[in-house]
């Protein structure tokens, strides 16, 4: 396990990767390669992983002065399956999350037993906006209470799901 979340933030940092000059976004250019794409969980299966937390989990959001962060988390998922949970201690990354509106999501699922290499490495990068709409998170917070969602509980909408890189 801790080897896992070890590779999860290493992913989570790349992914967040900054260039010197700053010319391209951190998020579509981290990672150019896509080589996982015929292993990376999209719709359902992410879903299911992600409810089922077979994932190993990371967050990664950029700091006010552009640097990298990275967290590893257990995100809840809400019942309509639009939105993931987040039941953060106050940190940086929910600071971040809330100041920048959006992040990055990493889900690895790695299985060491596996002989070929896209069964070994499954996931997806998601891209993540922040929910700052007060009536929407409220709505969102009562629908799921049964899930473990909390006043403080912070909610962001998947925009984009990405294969590994």
């Amino acid at each position: 396990m801790r080897r896992i979340l070890v590779l999860a933030a290493v992913l989570c940092i790349a992914v967040l990767g900054l260039s010197a000059q700053g010319a391209a976004d951190s998020i579509s250019k981290a990672s150019t390669g896509n080589y996982y794409t015929k292993s990376s969980l999209a719709g359902e299966d992410l879903w299911k992983a992600l409810e089922a937390r077979q994932c190993a989990i990371s967050v990664a959001t950029v700091n006010a002065d552009g640097s990298p962060n990275a967290a590893v988390v257990i995100p809840g998922v809400t019942k309509d399956r639009l939105y993931l949970m987040f039941g953060l201690a106050p940190n940086q990354t929910g600071v971040n999350l809330k100041e920048r509106r959006f992040a990055v999501v990493t889900a690895y699922i790695y299985n060491s037993a596996a002989a070929d290499k896209l069964e070994r490495n499954k996931g997806a990068r998601s891209i993540v906006e922040y929910v700052s709409d007060p009536e929407l998170s409220a709505r969102l917070r009562e629908e799921n209470k049964d899930k473990g969602a909390a006043p403080t509980t912070i909610f962001t909408r998947i925009v984009k799901v990405l294969p590994l890189g």
